[in-house]
């Protein structure tokens, strides 16, 4: 009976993988593929695993890579944070290191440089190149696949993620921005507005996982509303329907003829955390499923991290 029931669960495994695989256009889960040993450059001059800090670009670069991945092909997560923050506290607050280090991800976490607003990133992309050149040399060097490369972000890292489908979404798979929309912020005043790109969403269409906090006092919601107007004109994605909601947020997904998947989040959750930057000034500005003073709450329906991670495995580039 144990192995009649064995087979016939295994049955059902094969075909679910099966399935899996053939809607995904038979593109293998990183880290299947064997590599030649990778070499360094001027920068990265001896690859190695574990957590490793860089300047290159003119960049301060966290990279977190597997064991494995200096012998087999792994995807590639770049993950950017927010005003005010580094990129050992957005892993921190993701755990995108630790969660895709163990589906076969390298991670690159930047750091922005001081500036008299503190660590900030630029909102019209002056840093967006320097980036974009760190990520095609980890690219390289570790002989990523080209189907699994990703960007997500935080606030000002969630602006930047929006500029890369903008400027890169050829060299992109699929891109999970938090807390800030597709336009550029009017002014730096809480809470901040946006006015959203002009012209930015073309031919090449690439999924996308956005969340934003309804009551977001740092970055106003009406910013979210807004990117899902923009992006569902320029994209025709006139197909909609909940996938999954309870009284603390609800999630839609928007699709269209080519294929293209959008899905948003929208969440009541707020942070709780006293002190600066404390609730009262970020409220939905936060992490879902982590606590800390930038955290929604590890009560929370789902960890932040864990659904990027996991909508990346299931949304490699379309070839």
């Amino acid at each position: 009976m144990k192995i009649k029931l064995f087979l016939l669960t295994l049955y059902f495994v094969n075909i679910f993988v099966s399935t899996h695989l053939s809607s995904q256009e038979d593109i293998p889960l990183p880290a299947t593929i064997n590599i030649p040993q990778p070499i360094g450059d001027d920068c990265i001059k001896s690859p190695k695993e574990g957590l490793t800090t860089y300047k290159c670009e003119g960049l301060k670069f966290a990279l977190h890579v597997p064991k494995v991945c200096l012998q087999r092909s792994c995807g590639l997560i770049v993950d950017v944070h927010g005003w005010m923050m580094t990129g050992e506290l957005q892993d921190k607050n993701t755990d995108i290191s630790k969660i895709a280090g163990q589906a076969g991800f390298i991670v690159i976490n930047p750091t922005a440089n001081k500036t008299v607003f503190g660590r900030s990133w630029d909102h019209k992309g002056k840093q967006d190149q320097q980036v974009f050149q760190f990520m095609k040399r980890v690219q390289s060097i570790f002989h990523i696949m080209k189907e699994r490369i990703h960007f997500t972000g935080f606030s000002q890292g969630a602006n930047m993620a929006w500029r890369f489908v903008c400027k890169y979404s050829k060299d992109l798979s699929s891109v999970a921005p938090l807390s800030f929309g597709a336009g550029d912020p009017i002014g730096y005043q809480s809470p901040v507005f946006i006015k959203p790109y002009k012209d930015c969403f073309g031919e090449d269409q690439i999924d996308i996982l956005y969340a934003h906090g309804k009551t977001d006092a740092l970055v106003d919601y009406s910013g979210a509303l807004a990117t899902l107007k923009t992006l569902g004109e320029s994209w025709e994605m006139n197909n909609v329907e909940t996938i999954s909601e309870d009284a603390g947020y609800k999630r839609l997904r928007f699709t269209n003829q080519n294929n293209t998947i959008f899905e948003f989040i929208s969440y009541e959750w707020e942070t709780q955390n006293q002190g600066y930057l404390s609730s009262t000034r970020l409220k939905g500005h936060c992490f879902p499923g982590v606590d800390g003073y930038l955290g929604c709450g590890k009560d929370n329906s789902f960890h932040w991290g864990k659904e990027v991670v996991k909508f990346f495995l299931e949304h490699p580039k379309k070839l």
